[in-house]
């Protein structure tokens, strides 16, 4: 099995139109990641979306999330756009697993100190790339990638 890109950051307690906005930047992520390594990267909503899926138990969404993360990617990709407990925890488990990890935030954001040093600082996170708009994340992460 070809390991993917995963896509991952806030979800859970965002507005419902940050919710739609953050989940149309992920799965355009994900179409990125496709066309710089030739398979179409994991995004954790099309999966077990707390709404869509509000049946899936804690336990088997992080049984099925550890093996994706742990087991089947290649590169995790953070969209650090408001605070995500999974998020963490998914990059420490690309951390335990020797799996790369590049961040993705706002510039305004880093520059306030509103991303965390402690996710900035684990030892997996191989560049932390900044961003004004988000219609420039797509080149910004298709030149990240492609660089790895």
């Amino acid at each position: 099995m070809k390991k993917c890109a995963y896509i991952c950051g806030p979800l859970t307690e965002l507005s419902p139109e940050e919710q739609a906005r953050i989940k149309r930047l992920y799965s355009e992520m994900a179409d990125v990641a496709e066309n710089v390594l030739g398979i179409r990267g994991f995004v954790p909503h099309e999966h077990y979306d707390p709404i869509a899926n509000a049946k899936a138990t804690p336990a088997e969404v992080d049984a099925a999330e550890r093996l994706q993360v742990c087991e089947r990617t290649s590169v995790l990709i953070v969209l650090a756009e408001a605070p995500s407990w999974g998020g963490g925890i998914e990059v420490e488990m690309a951390n335990r697993s020797d799996v790369p990890v590049l961040i993705f935030c706002k510039q305004d954001k880093l520059e306030k100190r509103l991303v965390s040093r402690l996710l900035r600082g684990n030892p997996a996170v191989k560049a932390v790339h900044t961003f004004n708009a988000d219609d420039e994340l797509s080149d910004l992460l298709k030149a990240a990638l492609a660089a790895l």
